[in-house]
């Protein structure tokens, strides 16, 4: 007959061949809850295995589903249902009333934990000088932009499998990896970077409504960490403590002095370093530890990472230096001398390979916004426009509408408009007034070629 011994009532005591845990506690008069009389209904009877574990016979139909619905860890056993072979020791979770109506589960609406160690994603967010930002505003509205706000990034957490764990006033905090994920660590990145998309494409709605513009920044780390559901009886919530939250919220906080937007901790780097784009990393001391950390700040996924993640493609973006930049192509599929002409949705721009060089403006000419280089799709009608296109000489391009000649490197007017009548009007266009004022340099855009890719800014 093996030997059991209990904590906290460091209690020994033995169990007969084929005889349940429960029953072997009850018959040694070890208190021990049982809501459902020991059936395998209820979870109040449930015990830490601390030493044995291994040696237990595998869980049985009855508490195998149960342990399912409720994700029980293999060490947290049914004593109702487990039948010791070997010598174990273990710990009640369930010792008193109070207990008894945390950890039963009749009823209840999510499946509570009594405390598990787990390593996992902390993710913490928050928006960047709220507190001046909204004391301009009515409390209604703050409200409301906050629950906007909330909405829409919650959403893309819990798209990538997170569990929002809090609302911290404009902070959040939530969960990867609470179930044991195996690819939590990149689904946590994933989600970061899906919240700074969400705020730059809310921007415009907040600027209209209330004259604002707000930045969020967050930090993500990973480590180990108890799950377990706090609270009073049917207020319970699922939650993580330990270290790890502490440092998730240092490595956020840790933004507002490196000036960037997202960064994550070096034990969360190591599990996706072969996934993600960094674009800078920085070593600080963070509140309350000794030790210097390094931080790497996210720029974006990659390709092949974010197909596992979503099973398709998204278009090229990353954050790097500050900027937001689209991938716009392979630069060996750009021919020298060659051009290709990009619609966006409130500009076209034309990009130019010339001397080895790239060059990226908008395509249109400054004086009356004329299209400098054919879109593709009007090639096969050339009636539509002007069948010639611009042309380059040197650093230079000449704008074919007027002859107006800019420096490719600069944008700036080295001749304006040769074309032009005396009156500063454009011949058979006389209607457009006087051009000759006008005189406004091309608008260019910064690129970026890494990796033999392009790519460009488009947030001049």
């Amino acid at each position: 007959m093996p030997d059991l011994q209990s904590h906290p009532d460091n209690l020994t005591f033995s169990c007969s061949e084929g005889e349940t845990l429960l029953e072997a506690a009850l018959r040694a008069g070890l208190p021990m809850a049982h809501a459902c009389g020991g059936h395998g209904k209820c979870s109040t009877c449930r015990v830490w295995v601390m030493e044995g574990a291994a040696q237990c016979p595998d869980r049985n139909a009855t508490e195998a589903r149960l342990a399912s619905q409720l994700g029980l860890d293999p060490s947290i056993r049914l004593a109702c249902q487990l039948r010791p072979q070997d010598r174990i020791a273990f710990r009640r979770l369930v010792l008193d009333e109070t207990d008894m109506a945390l950890a039963s589960q009749l009823g209840g609406r999510k499946p509570a934990k009594a405390g598990e160690l787990r390593e996992i994603a902390v993710f913490f967010s928050d928006i960047q000088g709220f507190t001046t930002l909204s004391e301009g505003l009515l409390p209604y509205d703050v409200m409301y932009m906050l629950n906007r706000f909330f909405a829409q990034t919650g959403e893309a957490v819990e798209a990538d499998g997170g569990y929002i764990d809090k609302f911290l006033g404009d902070g959040m905090m939530a969960l990867f990896g609470i179930n044991g994920e195996a690819d939590a660590p990149l689904r946590a990145v994933h989600a970061g970077l899906q919240c700074l998309a969400v705020t730059d494409r809310m921007q415009p709605f907040f600027e209209a409504m209330y004259g604002i513009r707000f930045e969020i920044r967050i930090g993500i780390h990973w480590g180990q960490a108890v799950i377990g559901s706090l609270g009073a009886p049917g207020h319970e919530r699922l939650t993580a403590v330990g270290d790890a939250v502490n440092m998730a919220s240092r490595t956020e906080q840790a933004n507002k002095e490196a000036g960037t937007r997202f960064l994550i901790t070096d034990t969360l780097y190591e599990k996706v370093e072969q996934s993600i784009e960094v674009a800078d990393f920085i070593r600080v001391r963070l509140p309350g530890t000794s030790d210097r950390h390094t931080l790497y700040e996210v720029a974006s996924l990659r390709p092949d990472a974010v197909l596992r993640l979503t099973g398709k493609a998204e278009p090229g973006r990353k954050r790097f230096v500050g900027r937001d930049w689209t991938l716009l192509m392979e630069a060996a599929e750009l021919p020298e001398g060659g051009h290709r002409v990009f619609e966006f949705q409130d500009f076209d721009l034309v990009l130019l390979r010339r001397a080895g060089q790239f060059f990226a403006l908008n395509n249109a000419c400054p004086h009356v916004n004329l299209p400098l280089f054919n879109r593709q799709d009007n090639l096969a009608e050339p009636e539509k426009l002007r069948p010639d296109e611009s042309i380059t000489e040197g650093g230079e391009l000449v704008c074919r509408w007027h002859q107006s000649r800019f420096d490719l490197a600069s944008g700036e007017v080295l001749s304006w408009c040769k074309n032009l009548n005396e009156d500063g009007t454009s011949q058979g266009m006389e209607q457009l007034g006087d051009l000759s004022k006008n005189r406004c340099p091309l608008r260019l855009f910064p690129l970026h070629v890494a990796g033999g890719q392009i790519w460009a800014a488009l947030d001049t």
